[in-house]
Order: C-alpha cells, then structure tokens, then sequence
C-alpha cells in the first residue's frame, strides 16, 4: 500500500512539466513530473498538460493506487463564499497527520501538519511561508489516503517498439535512387502523432514511351504512405533501367 505522506516535487530529468497538476501528483505518489503529466494525458486524452480539473487529479491519483474524499464545505458556484487557505489550515477540519489536497486560487497544494509543498515551492516549507497564497479561496479539499500498491508500468500504457524496417526501407529506396537517378519526393503534414508522409516516385523520363510490353510499371500510379512501399516502386524502376541500358542516357 502507498504510503500517503508529504514529499517534495520530482522534477523529470527530461520532460519535467511545470505545471502545478503534475506537481500534485508528484507531492502525494512520489513520482517525477513528466510520469505524472503522462498519467493526466492518460485520464485526460489531453497532448498538452497544463490546467488540470478537479477529475483529472482525482482520477489520476486513483489510477496511482489513492484514495480521496472530500475534507471541506465548498460553493463551486460562489468562490467568495468560500474559506480562503489561511482560515481553513488554521480551522479545526482537518488533523495534524493527514495529508491533503487543496484546490485554491486556481492552484493546486498539497498539506500535512504545518508542512505545504506546490509547484511553486517545489521543496516542503511551512504553511507560512511567503510562497503559500494564504488569502487564496478554497474551491476543494480532498483528504488523500493510499489504498493499493501500483506500479506505474501498470497504469501507462507500453512505448511501442519502433518500427526499424520503415528506416532501413527508406535508406536502401534513397540509395537505389541516387544510383539510377530516380527522382523521390516527400511531402509531409501535420505534427506528432497526427503527422502524414506522402512519398512520391517517379521512374525515368522515357519510360511511358516504351513499347506496350515495357510501359511505366507504375504509370498514373506513383503515390505511397509506407517507405517500404516506397522502395518497392524504386526496385521495380532499377529493373526497368537495367532492364532498357540502351535508353537511359
């Protein structure tokens, strides 16, 4: 079982998100802040991890094996009604040995005892530190309780091994090009998972004028997504040049 204790920010040695949801989750499940970004796009099915709602912590502290319950009287609809930080950390709702999750002045914290730790601070200080927003209004408490022992390899899903085969098709297809001075063009759009290549190949110059038995294999016809593809049409020229010596120049 998780231990629900105070802990400082984990920043990722490469991919650290600086936002204050993934802060959170590092605070409470001692996980870094790119992991915990990573969990939130989980949850979210967000690419970019910056405000986070009140679901998306919840859910994603669940997924890391916590529980949390409600621990203040809120409006959602009225802030100003609400207890700012100071008057609910200095009130008698909550116990000296627990730990909780506060949503205040659009920030997210973290508090056990007199001990405070946010994206802001990034180490544990006291509740009275110059850093803490103590007049902030309080919009959700949560108490934060580890429940279940989780592995994060159980909650992100696997990186995909990547495909070499497509790198070494597109290395031999640009090789075979040079040689036999087949022309490839590449057009590509859109970013991240949603980027597209086109590959173009175009065979000599002579080869629709051939006779009817040696035609342009690939006349009309010259597009492909797939390198592999791609180096299939290259081939085919290579032996339609090899093929026609006489008529390559």
């Amino acid at each position: 079982m998780p231990t629900a204790t105070l802990k400082p920010v984990k920043r990722a040695a490469k991919g650290h998100n600086r936002f204050c949801g993934p802060a959170a989750l590092s605070i409470i499940a001692g996980v870094d802040t790119a992991e915990a970004a990573a969990v939130i796009r989980q949850v979210s099915r967000k690419r970019n991890v910056m405000g986070t709602s009140n679901w998306e912590i919840l859910r994603s502290l669940n997924l890391l094996g916590f529980k949390a319950s409600s621990a203040a009287k809120v409006d959602p609809l009225n802030r100003k009604k609400n207890p700012t930080l100071a008057s609910w950390l200095d009130g008698d709702e909550r116990d000296g040995q627990s730990l909780y999750l506060i949503a205040a002045g659009y920030h997210w914290q973290v508090v056990q005892g007199r001990r405070f730790c946010c994206g802001i601070t990034k180490d544990i200080v006291s509740t009275r530190d110059a850093k803490v927003k103590r007049r902030a209004r309080i919009s959700g408490v949560w108490k934060i309780e580890g429940v279940r022992k989780v592995a994060l390899a159980d909650v992100l899903p696997a990186k995909p091994k990547r495909d070499t085969s497509d790198d070494a098709a597109q290395a031999k297809a640009k090789r075979l090009a040079k040689q036999y001075d087949i022309k490839i063009e590449v057009d590509t759009y859109g970013h991240g998972p949603e980027r597209h290549v086109t590959i173009i190949v175009w065979g000599p110059t002579w080869a629709p004028h051939l006779d009817e038995e040696t035609v342009d294999p690939f006349y009309d016809n010259h597009f492909t997504y797939d390198w592999r593809e791609a180096l299939e049409l290259v081939e085919e020229y290579v032996k339609l040049i090899t093929a026609n010596p006489e008529l390559v120049a």
